[in-house]
């Protein structure tokens, strides 16, 4: 147990997380510049409106991310830059965790998880920084903290970070309820049976959007899914059904039986949307879905908040789902 708490090994796991988060700022970088309207980076921290400084500092950050793995900070005006491009962040995102909680307390989110993303973001950094700002951090030789089995826990680190920060999307930002007046809620699709029965899924998706217009929230209901030829069912008629039978007037729904997919649904959403002049819409799907959803409509230009289905019970594949929008969220972020 000793061992595997030494310095050396928590330094491994500290920078090898690092180049893992340097990684994934990249990967949100070359979104941003090869999809126009992907400004993915600040779901995690307060960035620059201007596009070309905010894509200068992601750089800048990367970069060090990435220096502070591979080299030794022997002088001082590299470690000075490093603690204070590291500090910065931090900052910045205890910033954005102290209007997370503001806009808690005054009712305009709840959560379910207790903290928002940017705290995890700001503590991270701050270790980074302590890191860097160690007196033997100078004095360290170039690779000396790199064992084998260092290096090897440096690698897990990384590779452990890049799957597991869109888990901490979907359980804080994802599991968190932004209701507020829109033009329409969009319902994303999910199974339906053989029968012309909604899956459990479905059912408590739709259930979520009839209750937000019940409260006037929104006046229109957008119901997105795919025609099942095999079982000759379609999804967005069953949920305007289920809608309808719960006293939403037929009136108030549109269909898009053409959602096939999650970025399907997006590009059709906005259509949708552009062709009657609608520019807000609440997105009503489960709390893991959420922040792949969001990336695809913000893609789209569309102003969306998010409302997590209210379960009726966990789902027996719930493990299966969260593990596939890890790879879902990734392809979102570099294809949409």
């Amino acid at each position: 147990m000793v061992q595997w708490l030494s310095p050396s090994r928590r330094r491994s796991i500290l920078r090898g997380a690092g180049v893992g988060a340097a990684a994934f700022v990249l990967l949100n970088l070359l979104s941003e510049l090869t999809n126009k309207g992907s400004h993915s980076l600040r779901d995690w921290v307060s960035v620059p409106e201007s596009k070309g400084l905010r894509c200068t500092l992601a750089l800048i950050v990367a970069t060090f991310l990435v220096l502070n793995c591979t080299r030794r900070f022997r002088s001082p005006c590299f470690r000075a830059a490093a603690l204070l491009t590291f500090s910065a962040v931090s900052a910045a995102a205890v910033r954005d965790a102290c209007l997370s909680w503001a806009a808690y307390h005054h009712g305009h989110l709840t959560w379910m998880f207790p903290l928002p993303a940017s705290a995890f973001v700001a503590a991270f950094f701050a270790a980074l920084a302590w890191d860097v700002a160690r007196p033997d951090n100078a004095a360290t030789s170039p690779f000396s903290l790199y064992s084998r089995g260092n290096l090897w826990l440096s690698s897990a680190a990384g590779l452990a970070l890049i799957a597991l920060l869109p888990v901490l999307r979907m359980v804080t930002f994802g599991a968190s309820r932004y209701e507020r007046s829109a033009d329409v809620a969009v319902v994303l699709g999910a199974r339906v049976w053989a029968t012309g029965r909604p899956s459990l899924a479905l059912a408590d998706r739709v259930d979520e959007a009839v209750r937000l217009y019940h409260r006037g929230l929104v006046s229109r209901i957008v119901m997105s899914g795919a025609i099942d030829h095999a079982i000759g069912h379609s999804e967005p008629q069953v949920m305007r059904d289920r809608a309808i039978a719960m006293g939403v007037p037929a009136g108030a729904i549109l269909l898009d039986e053409h959602g096939d997919n999650t970025a399907l649904t997006a590009r059709n959403t906005a259509a949708i949307m552009t062709s009657r002049g609608y520019k807000s819409a609440l997105i009503v799907t489960h709390y893991y879905h959420q922040p792949r959803t969001k990336l695809l409509f913000e893609k789209r230009g569309i102003r969306v908040y998010t409302v997590p289905a209210t379960m009726t019970r966990r789902l027996a594949k719930e493990p299966y789902f969260v593990a596939r929008e890890v790879a879902a969220y990734y392809v979102a972020l570099l294809k949409g």
